[in-house]
Formats: structure tokens, sequence, C-alpha cells
């Protein structure tokens, strides 16, 4: 019986080549598609699934409060935490921190000086919370010394190679001398926390002794905890034992911090309003997993509306084969068995050929989403089952109503050719043809906007020159101490054109110090970011002062000056800023700046963020140390770089030179957006092409229904251009339809993706108008070669068919 299905099933395809390679060739691009966005969102959705205690791990947060219209989240903790929970509640089972203190790790490997950034330092017991596998080294007490070190498996091979480094001693190490306890498998890449090296504990003094147990410390260390709850221990609970707990530990500042809890599980996707003190965590976007889920979605449902239409339009032509069937004893259940068969036959073959198709755009996919997927046997088993499911789904839904509709045919009327199509059917087809455009046009209008977006962001004039930018990180001690003759040497290279240093840069990725103002005349305290400049910077960046003076070249003079910038200027409601004196506040008393200067606005961070009031000190100011030079290069880049790369090892011997050029840091902030970009390129020229080749069938058999009709009508002397119209017109109605549903649709999801962006596109009428014109001009295009063959058909030809 199933070899009679089986049978049946491939003569009708090759009977019917054209109908049948327009629904492999869609079905092949929506299950390809909508397979690797599927591969893609879930590796999304799995970060830190991995770890066996993933459900039970939560990482503790910090809640500011000072500004209860604004208040903030931090992913950072004060040391003594995690061991105070650990020691008052029982349902707390263990708990972990990690720490950084600085940028970069520099050690010094045959006679080679090396930097790392992907680092931390851990408590003893970080491998009895994290799951790690152990390449070498005993995990139980791989971190249990001071100033041991556990390397990933590829930081092993890039400075030992084959060789086992346990017991190895790195006698030059930014830390001092360390021993190498421990090598462990490469971290996953679905986990938000990257490492390369993995220290014990380096700092044995007294002042990191007090740091480990000061409930006010909020120090150039940063401190990540986590806690594992027990198999009973609930988080709510704990949580409402938080306000007895911080008044107990928080003192002065219980008013105004407080603490949370943040499953480990939710942290890739839900850290979007949480703020890092480093950039060391990864972080994605809950919206684009629901964007890019949906994407997949409407490219099968187009697919199957493809299948759909042209399915039961076909049925005229299957009509007197399902007649002949049941009149020889065929029954409504095996004609159902037989066309189901036929629709999930051709979504095998399809799901077949797309992971062809998969394995070869794969690589391309990976440059956009920057992942690592790929076919081979060991990723075939895992992409197997959400592939059968989706070819099943697809088979069973895209079969059954036409499996239905043909197995309930009259055998009579079938056989006589009537009632065949009917109102019902022509309608369905219809409201799936105006769907399937409304989805289009969503895609259409998606892809404008977002490509305009991004434009827009790349061409806003953000109040600086951000090109030939070159920032070179300061990462020691003897260079700050020298860094006037530092930049003396680096303005001397030819191709330099300015030299400067600051504390931090226009467009900067780490965290930007904040620092709380007031005047003589307000009792209120504003909070503002802070940056310190030198007196090179306005015009390395060319940034515009729009009153008052700059830095003088003599630095110390103005040591306690500041200028602020026009947001700065209005938050705190001066009219005349030149002279003011801000009072701030800080651990060693109050300090007492005057303005002596007004900035334009300039955008210091992503164009994600409102451009906040922000105070430019002196470099030599007390709140922060200067930590970068930049640079306006032209000319010869490379040999620009060659030159300043031999300055710098002339007077930093240990660390090697750090740099970037400012505006590929800038756009490193919208990766996400450029990401999707491109996703909604792919997948909108994708779900117009499938559009499209429905179109093509669905058009060819309304025109072979009509044929007889056409051909009177042009007997009766209708004009090609006519009969043109006539056959276009039906499209042309539903485009109108779909456009009129899709456009509030594709408003609402624009709107809310726009609102992520302080400084955005508006959405006007432009984007729906052409989004449907284009519309219309696939349709036309779709079925025009067509409609114009048969408007130009000889009528005699027409008539004369059975």
């Amino acid at each position: 019986m199933i070899k009679n299905y089986l049978n049946t099933a491939f003569r009708s395809f090759a009977k019917n080549k054209a109908y049948t390679t327009i629904n492999i060739a869609g079905l092949v691009i929506g299950i390809s598609f909508s397979c690797m966005l599927y591969v893609y969102v879930s590796n999304e959705l799995s970060y830190d699934t991995f770890h066996t205690k993933s459900d039970r791990i939560f990482r503790t947060l910090t809640i500011d409060k000072r500004a209860p219209e604004n208040i903030r989240r931090f992913s950072v903790s004060v040391p003594p935490l995690g061991p105070a929970l650990m020691s008052n509640y029982p349902e707390v089972e263990d708990m972990v921190r990690l720490h950084r203190f600085t940028g970069q790790v520099v050690f010094e490997m045959n006679g080679q000086n090396f930097q790392e950034r992907n680092w931390f330092t851990a408590d003893p017991n970080f491998f009895n919370v994290f799951d790690y596998t152990f390449l070498s080294g005993d995990k139980a007490t791989a971190l249990k010394e001071p100033f041991s070190l556990v390397l990933t498996e590829s930081m092993s091979k890039k400075y030992f190679g084959d060789r086992n480094p346990i017991g190895e001693i790195i006698e030059k190490c930014s830390f001092g001398s360390v021993k190498i306890t421990g090598v462990i498998k490469d971290p996953p890449d679905n986990s938000h926390l990257p490492f390369d090296l993995l220290f014990s504990n380096v700092r044995t003094d007294k002042n990191w002794a007090n740091y480990l147990n000061n409930w006010e410390s909020y120090s150039y260390i940063v401190t990540y905890t986590y806690i594992v709850l027990n198999e009973s221990g609930s988080i709510q609970g704990l949580k409402s034992q938080m306000p007895e707990f911080q008044e107990r530990h928080l003192g002065k500042f219980r008013d105004i911090i407080a603490f949370d809890f943040q499953p480990l599980e939710e942290i890739y996707l839900g850290s979007a309003n949480i703020e890092e003190m480093y950039p060391v965590s990864r972080q994605g976007q809950r919206s684009y997993v629901y964007i890019f889920s949906s994407m997949g979605l409407f490219l099968l449902v187009i697919a199957c509306i493809n299948y759909i239409n042209l399915a039961t339009t076909k049925g005229m032509i299957r009509a007197r084969e399902v007649g002949i069937r049941k009149v020889v004893g065929a029954r409504k259940g095996q004609l159902i068995v037989q066309f189901l068969t036929e629709s999930l036959v051709i979504t095998l073959v399809s799901m077949v050929i797309a992971i062809g198709v998969m394995d070869i755009v794969f690589p391309y996919f990976n440059q956009i989403t920057g992942k690592e997927f790929d076919i081979t046997w060991e990723t075939l088993s895992s992409y197997l089952p959400p592939l059968l499911t989706i070819a099943l789904i697809i088979g069973f839904i895209s079969g059954s109503y036409p499996a239905f509709y043909l197995a309930k045919l009259r055998p009579v009327a079938s056989l006589r050719g009537k009632e065949v199509i009917t109102v019902g059917q022509i309608g369905l087809r219809k409201i799936l043809v105006i769907f399937q455009f409304v989805l289009t046009i969503v895609m259409i209008v998606s892809t404008m906007v977002v490509g305009q977006q991004m434009n827009f962001i790349q061409g806003k004039n953000i109040g600086f020159d951000k090109e030939h930018l070159m920032v070179i990180d300061i990462n020691s001690g003897e260079v700050r101490s020298k860094f006037q003759t530092l930049k003396n040497e680096y303005a001397k290279i030819p191709g330099v054109l300015h030299a400067a240093v600051s504390t931090r840069v226009p467009g900067e990725w780490k965290n930007i110090l904040e620092l709380y103002v007031r005047t003589n005349t307000s009792a209120d305290s504003l909070k503002t970011y802070f940056m310190g400049f030198d007196e090179d910077m306005l015009a390395t960046y060319q940034m515009q002062l729009t009153s008052g003076r700059y830095f003088s070249s003599n630095g110390h003079s103005d040591s306690s000056s500041v200028l602020l910038n026009e947001s700065a200027v209005k938050a705190l409601r001066l009219t005349d800023p030149l002279g003011t004196v801000l009072k701030i506040p800080t651990d060693e008393g109050e300090v007492h700046a005057t303005v002596i200067g007004v900035l334009k606005d300039f955008h210091f961070q992503s164009l994600h963020e409102k451009i906040a009031p922000i105070i430019i000190g002196a470099w030599n100011n007390p709140f922060q140390i200067i930590d970068y030079f930049t640079l306006k290069v032209s000319g010869d880049i490379k040999k620009v770089i060659e030159a300043v790369t031999l300055v710098h090892e002339k007077f930093d011997q240990f660390t090697p030179i750090e740099y970037h050029f400012l505006d590929q840091q800038l756009e490193s902030s919208y990766v996400a957006e450029k990401r999707a970009s491109m996703i909604f390129r792919m997948g909108g020229g994708l779900s117009i092409f499938v559009s499209c080749l429905g179109l093509l069938g669905l058009a060819s058999y309304n025109i072979q229904r009509r044929t007889k009709e056409l051909g009177i009508r042009k007997v009766f002397g209708a004009s090609g251009l006519h009969l043109f119209l006539l056959l276009s017109s039906t499209f042309t109605k539903q485009v109108g339809f779909a456009f009129l549903i899709a456009t509030p649709v594709a408003w609402y999801v624009m709107n809310e993706w726009l609102k992520g962006f302080e400084y955005r596109i508006s959405l006007h009428a432009g984007f729906f108008l052409l989004a449907g014109t284009i519309a219309l001009v696939i349709a036309l295009a779709s079925t025009s070669y067509r409609a114009l063959k048969s408007a130009h058909a000889n009528p005699l030809n027409s008539l004369r068919q059975e």
C-alpha cells in the first residue's frame, strides 16, 4: 500500500514538473533559512545551561536608588556580600566571587612580552559552582594556593604548544610569579562569562584583606558574586529577607543601596538594563530572538501558503483522477493518505536539499551572526530533530487542506469537470495570498527601516571628528609619570597631526566616572559624568567651544578648572556658567572646581544613550588619572603604527602596545543592529523570492482555468492590454488589502525597535508606500509573463481546448 502511494506520488511529480519545482524551491528556502534561524535562536537561548547547577545559580546585583527617577542596576557587588549570604541563610549552598583589577594582564614568555584581557581572579571553589572540563590538573586544588593559574586549552597551546604546562612558573607577570596548576577545555561559546586565564588570589597584602571585608567598597576593583541555592531553596524567599539583611550590613548606604539576584540562565539575554563596570561579559538582546524567530516562521508560512494555493488550484487538473479513483472503489481515507503522502514526500525531499543549502550558506551566515555553525556528522545529529519537525509540520499543514478538499470531490462532478473550484476555495486562496503579502510587506518595511537607521547612525554628526583617531591605552605607571615626554615623541612622528592624553575618550566603551555636583545656589546634587582632558584634546577631536576658554598649555594652573557640556549647563540651570564654582564630594572631602568654558554637546556614549551632563576636567584633576593617548593620524597608517610602536617600546619595555582606531570601536557598539540589518535583508529577499514563485505558479493555473474565457473575450474585441489588466487586477486588489493590514503591524514592530535608540529616524509614510509599491511590482512582475503570453495567444487555440 505504501509503495503504491509513493509510486503514485512520484508519477504525479513527474507529470507536473513545474508545480513540483516551484513547491520544492519554496520549501527548500523556507526550511533552510528557518532552520538556520532556529539554530541561531536555540544557541541564544542556551547560554549557561551547560552548568549542572545552572537553574540554582544566581548573580548578585547592586541596586543604586540615589535617584528615584532613575534607579540603576549593576552587575557588581561588595566583596563581603557572598560570604555573608552563605553564613546567614542555610538555603545558600555555595558562593564564588570573581575579581578584576585592571584591563589587561602582562607576562613574559621566552623573552617576549604578551598581554591578555580575558582574565579573572576567583575563589578556590570556582569549579564547584561552574562546570568546566579539566584536561590537566585537579579542579579541587587548582585555585587553592595563592598565585595559581588555570589556562584554557587554546592559551596552553598558544604559549606551550603540545607540552603539558602543569607546574610551569611564569616569573614575570603583572601580579608577580604565578604557577600553572590546571588546563581546562575552552569555555563554550554559549557562556556569558568568557575567560582565557583564571587566577587564584594574587593579592595577599593588608589592603586586599580590608577590601574583602569592606561593605562600602566600590572602587576600581570590581567583584562579581554568584550564589548557589540548595535543592529546596527559593530565590523569592531569599529576596524577602534582604531588607533586614541590608539594614544590618549597609550602614549609611542602607537607604540608597539594595541587593537583588539574577538567574544565571537569564544573564545573557536579560541584562539590557544592567550596567557593567568592565565590558567583560557577553550580552544578547531578547528582542532579536523574538524578531528572528518570527522571520523564520514568516518564511515557513509563506512557503506553506504557496503549497496550499498551488495544490488546491491544481485540483482542477487532478479532479478527473480523483473521480476515476472513487469510481473504481477508492475510499475517502485512502485519497487523503495519498495526497498527504505527496505533501510529506515533497517536504522530506526539500529537507534533504535544505541540508545541502545550509552547508553552503552557513559560512556566510556565520559572518553575519558572529557564530560558528557548520554541518558535520556530529552537528547534523543536533540539526535533524528540528529539520524533521519543521518538515513534518509543513507537510501536514500544507497537505491537509488540499488532501481533504480533493478527497471530498464528488466523482460524477469530477469526471464532468464541474464544481471542482468552488467559491469557498477561491476565497481561501485569496485570503492566503493576502496574508502572504502582509508578511512580505512587513518584511520589506522592516528591512528598509533597519537599513535607514544604520545609515543614520553612521552619518550622524556626533560632535567630534571620529576619523583617523588612534587611541593608545596607558597600562603602566611609569608611562603615566613620563606621559609628556612620550606624547612629544608621538607628535614628532610623520603622519601624526595631533597628540593628546585623557582619562577617558569620547565614545568610551568602558565605565565612565560619575560625580555628584552642586552649586552655591542649589542644595540638590546633580549626577554627571566626568572625563579629564589635556590642552590638546580639543584640537585632536575637533570639538567646539561655545563660550569661555579651554585649558591652557600650563596644565598645573588649571587643575581645579572644568568645562561643562551644554546638557550640564541646562541640568544645573546656569544662565551664566562661566566662573561658577562647583562643589564635588569625594572620599577625601569636598573639591571645588571653577567653570571656565562650555563645550557644544557631543556623543561621548553610543547613540543608544541620550547625551547626558558631563564635566571635563584637566588631565591632572583630583578624580581620575589619565588612561589614554589619542593621536590624529594621516598618510601611511601602517608606517605610523610601526613608528608609534617603536616609541612605546622605548618607554615601556614590559607592556606591549595596545591600541585601536576610535571609529572602529564606535561601530562595535552597533554590532547587533548591523547583524539584524543583514539578516533582515536576507529574510526580506528570500520572502520576496518565495512569494514570486508562488504567484508565478498561481498565475499559471489561474490563466489555465480561464483559457476559454480569455479566448471568447479576445474574439469579441478585447485588447491585449485589457486582458493583461483583467488578469492582474485580482492580485492588485489583494496587494491593496494586504497593504492596509500590514501597515499598522509594520509600524508597531518598527516603532518598538526604534525605541532602543535615543537618536533615531522617524517612521514616515514613505516607508510604507514604497513597501506597498514594491509588493505590487512583485505581484505584477510575477504574473506579467503568463498574462502577456495569454493575452497575445491565438483565441482559436483557446476555444478548441476541452
